[in-house]
């Protein structure tokens, strides 16, 4: 019957497995840090740094947003022509969903 008290157990070979492990985890993480320092740029960096002026922003967009939003509301609400000669209308959004399911309930 085998002893299960430890005694078999080697607490050498343990310590030297372990040391190798840690050396090998030491090894993988200095040479991952030398082709990174080696390593060239991205492939997407571009060649030169940007040399253009920044785009301007708006210190209060929201009345230029308020005032688009009420365009479109007034164009999806209500009747005009997009192309008068090739004959093309725009009818408000709630009668066209009417128009597509009375379409669609065929």
């Amino acid at each position: 019957m085998p002893d299960y008290t430890g005694g078999d157990l080697d607490l050498r070979g343990l310590r030297v497995g372990a040391c190798i492990i840690v050396a090998g985890i030491a090894c993988a993480l200095g040479a991952a840090a030398l082709m990174l320092r080696e390593q060239a740029p991205a492939a997407n960096t571009p060649p030169h740094a940007f040399a253009g002026k920044a785009p301007l922003l708006q210190p209060a967009p929201q009345p230029d947003r308020a005032a688009y939003f009420e365009e479109k509301r007034r164009a999806t609400g209500s009747y005009g022509w997009v192309d008068r000669e090739a004959g093309i209308a725009r009818i408000p959004l709630d009668e066209a969903m009417k128009l597509m399911a009375a379409k669609g309930a065929r």
